[in-house]
């Protein structure tokens, strides 16, 4: 004899594929999260070692502009190579011999290659495709340098804040950190 399933067995069938299709998708997009978050942190330790060793070899670390206390990285590729490295304030040629020494140094120690991946627009980008901001001197690191970036969600600071870009002018100091314990309130991925 044959058996016949019953209508609430398929049903319960379907009920476990689906929820373990759930929960199997659920810890891939968590993984994939977290290993942006890696990749992340891990180009700011790249760029953190290159600022300091030029600081170390040339005796200063390159400004922003004036006007605006954050400003995005700009790198230009022209021929396969790196020929300019721009700081918001400060652009390093491969073609001025003063230019050149800081920018082979810079290149030596965070690798040409790392920084063309995440370059794909002329900007350094995060994984997850927002702009890398640089402050020098910082905000948040008064007597040194800040590297931002918006993180997985793409907004800067508070999820519940509507901040802007503008406002990584440091006018929004509180909307970035806790006033009880000075930690992060936010999924922002920062050097400070």
């Amino acid at each position: 004899m044959k058996k016949r399933f019953t209508l609430v067995e398929v049903l319960a069938v379907v009920f476990l594929i689906g929820l373990l299709t759930a929960i199997g998708f659920g810890m891939y997009s968590y993984a994939m999260n977290a290993a942006k978050d890696k990749a992340t942190r891990s180009l700011f330790a790249r760029l953190e070692a290159a600022i300091e060793s030029c600081n170390t070899k040339f005796g200063y670390i390159p400004t922003g502009t004036a006007t605006k206390k954050f400003n995005t990285i700009s790198v230009t590729v022209s021929s396969g190579e790196i020929t300019e490295l721009n700081f918001g304030g400060r652009t390093f040629k491969s073609s001025v011999t003063s230019d050149q020494d800081y920018l082979k140094e810079f290149l030596r120690v965070v690798d040409a290659e790392t920084l063309k991946k995440n370059a794909k627009s002329g900007t350094l980008e995060d994984s997850w495709g927002g702009a890398i901001y640089y402050a020098y001197p910082g905000k948040f690191n008064a007597t040194s340098y800040d590297l931002y970036s918006a993180g997985p969600n793409g907004r800067i600071g508070k999820d519940n804040a509507e901040l802007k870009e503008s406002n990584l002018d440091g006018s929004a100091i509180g909307d970035f950190k806790d006033s009880s314990d000075n930690s992060m309130i936010c999924d922002d991925i920062v050097n400070f």
